[in-house]
């Protein structure tokens, strides 16, 4: 799927709907999803999340992200990298923005190395 038109109608046939019935549950008219579908215009902010709710996908699949359908994209700078961590949209949590730096940093502080992260995290359990 190459664009968010494919995967709003992926989503859609996923779901056994007609472009109406489609519609019908997003409170738009079926020539609305039509001209999603055929990339001629591109929902707004609020409807992607519907369509992501809706389908069980998220709003960085349909916008062409990440090609895995769970996955969630989180922004962050170090130092003057830009980075991004793609995690599952089913893990239990919603980061805030200071959450994502704090997590980048702690990264920072091993390295990158998931040995190293990995270790960190046995010594805290036996530090409880």
């Amino acid at each position: 799927m190459r664009t968010t038109g494919d995967r709003i109608r992926f989503v859609r046939e996923k779901l056994g709907l007609k472009g109406e019935d489609f519609g019908k549950k997003l409170n738009v008219t079926k020539v609305a999803v039509s001209n999603w579908e055929n990339n001629n215009r591109t929902p707004d902010a609020d409807m992607l999340v519907k369509i992501a709710d809706l389908g069980d996908v998220s709003v960085d699949w349909l916008l062409l992200r990440t090609d895995n359908q769970d996955a969630k994209i989180y922004k962050a700078t170090l130092g003057e990298d830009q980075i991004e961590i793609e995690i599952n949209k089913n893990y239990p949590h919603e980061l805030s923005p200071e959450e994502v730096n704090n997590l980048i940093n702690q990264l920072k502080d091993v390295g990158f190395d998931v040995a190293k992260l990995i270790d960190k995290a046995k010594s805290k359990d036996k530090e409880q």
